[in-house]
């Protein structure tokens, strides 16, 4: 599938439209202060952090037990950074 199509599906989704928002604004997270801050159930917030990893949108590391994750902003992932740079827009104005 080309990563373009990979990524417009990840974003097709309101969940992970706000995910995404909230990584933008708060860093790394784990899956349970997602799912806290969004107020969705565990289950929903790991199975659309999944998706939107392997959109390489995000990336995720475990430690001590808990899954933590974070935005994907590697240099070679150009439309990332403009994705994100639309997010954090976004994410201003809304304040």
């Amino acid at each position: 599938m080309d990563f373009i199509v990979k990524i417009f599906k990840a974003l097709a989704s309101d969940h992970r439209v706000r995910i995404l928002s909230l990584l933008i604004s708060s860093g790394e997270l784990s899956i349970e202060a997602i799912a806290g801050n969004l107020k969705l159930p565990y289950k929903t917030a790991a199975r659309n952090l999944k998706i939107l990893e392997h959109a390489n949108l995000t990336v995720s590391r475990r430690r001590n037990g808990f899954t933590y994750y974070s935005l994907r902003r590697d240099q070679a992932l150009e439309y990332n950074s403009m994705i994100f740079t639309l997010f954090e827009k976004r994410n201003k104005k809304k304040k």
